[in-house]
């Protein structure tokens, strides 16, 4: 399989299944910081309701299926999901180790399963085997069903429309009444794919991915990569194939809500592979979280080419680059009285756009209530408050309707 060898380059290079956090790498800031982030954020209050029905009033556990588990990240992200908590707490994981009955991931790489096993296989509750979904959903005789049928970072768009269809079919009848599906694809318009955008999307239904991503610039030109196909989405593709599954399995597959993850910070938002207008936004923003490391804010600022005939495209992500680009130049232009030792900051720009209202707001208290504080104040505050303020604007004036990087679903098992 294409996507098993591409990946197996990538471990074989030392790229992918390095655990270790930073501006270049698998686990960079905006991996951890960002994507990760809103994933678990829109899952949450979803999750949440499982917890309290299953676990807390009627003392069953928990189980997971990771589809696509990879080195076992999903293990990660939902056993360190966070709940709503007061600040002196110190516990604050909503899925506790002694919640789970299982956690079962399956994956066609041999050597990311070898990784996955290296890193959570102790753990009692937690199966890694090979499996190929391409086919339906792979289940052993008697196998109980699962509180949530989980994918990531585009692993349903390795399927054409027939198998997605099947898979459908198959967790919609396996799972119980109130199971949650998280469906997650890759974004039919990101910018990062700018030349690819379609009005028929039965005219260019997959990207020839590469993952030379992870590579320094003057390294990728230099190593034969193999590509294979992604399936491009958006929600009306998305809400066909589900239709359709669902009335041949028989239950409701009842789309809970869309969001789109990464739409000015997506992988290959600056390899220029995709798009003629490659920017290192994502670089930049890693950079804003990496702890006495200051970043060129100049370079921060979204250049966003708008490409004809793509007009609520344009409208949406124009509106969030002039919102991002605002509130850098708003921060700049704090940091320079900040420097002035000016009793006063300079109130922002009058904008009826709330996201961009509160993080201006954010931003000027973040000044404010610095002065005295210990530290590289720059590097190690304000420019972390800023990433988190310019990951509320992605959050905030994002509407799922594929315009990220990935496009993500949480669908429920109605029956």
């Amino acid at each position: 399989m294409d996507a098993d060898k591409a990946y197996t380059e990538a471990i074989r290079h030392g790229r992918y299944s390095e655990q270790i956090k930073g501006l270049r790498c698998k686990y960079d800031h905006v991996r951890t910081q960002f994507e990760d982030f809103i994933t678990k954020y829109y899952l949450r209050p979803y999750l949440e309701e499982i917890v309290k029905t299953k676990v807390d009033k009627s003392g069953e556990s928990l189980r997971f299926y990771d589809l696509g588990c990879g080195t076992g990240d999903g293990y990660e992200l939902l056993s360190k999901m966070a709940r709503g908590t007061r600040l002196s707490q110190f516990d604050t994981r909503l899925v506790k180790d002694d919640m789970m009955d299982q956690y079962k991931g399956i994956d066609l790489s041999v050597s990311l399963l070898k990784e996955a096993e290296n890193l959570f296989g102790d753990y009692e509750h937690v199966n890694f085997c090979k499996g190929d979904f391409s086919n339906g959903l792979p289940l052993d005789e008697g196998e109980e069903s699962y509180d949530l049928y989980f994918t990531s970072y585009g692993t349903l768009s390795h399927c054409t429309n027939e198998e997605l269809e099947k898979l459908f079919v198959d967790m919609g009848k396996h799972g119980h009444n109130g199971s949650l599906i998280l469906a997650d694809f890759i974004g039919r318009y990101s910018y990062e794919w700018q030349n690819l955008w379609t009005q028929d999307p039965e005219e260019v239904s997959y990207i020839d991915y590469v993952i030379n991503y992870l590579y320094p610039e003057e390294e990728r030109d230099n190593v034969e990569l193999s590509s294979f196909p992604m399936r491009l989405m958006t929600p009306a593709e998305v809400f066909k194939v589900l239709e359709s599954a669902a009335r041949k399995a028989g239950v409701e597959l009842k789309v809970l809500r869309f969001f789109d993850r990464s739409l000015f910070v997506g992988r290959h938002i600056e390899t220029g592979t995709y798009n003629g207008n490659p920017q290192n936004l994502r670089l930049m923003v890693s950079s804003l979280f990496e702890r006495g490391l200051r970043t060129y804010f100049p370079d921060l600022k979204v250049n966003y080419k708008p490409r004809e005939g793509f007009d609520w495209q344009n409208e949406s992500l124009q509106r969030l680059a002039d919102s991002w680009n605002a509130l850098v130049d708003y921060t700049m232009v704090l940091m320079e009285h900040y420097d002035s030792n000016e009793d006063l900051l300079p109130y922002p720009p009058p904008t009826d756009v709330k996201p961009l209202e509160k993080a201006y707001r954010v931003m000027r208290q973040t000044l404010e209530g610095s002065k005295g504080l210990y530290g590289d104040i720059r590097a190690d505050l304000i420019e972390a408050q800023l990433g988190y303020a310019i990951r509320s604007l992605e959050m905030n004036l994002q509407q799922g309707h594929g315009l990220g990087h990935g496009l993500v679903g949480i669908i429920q098992v109605v029956k």
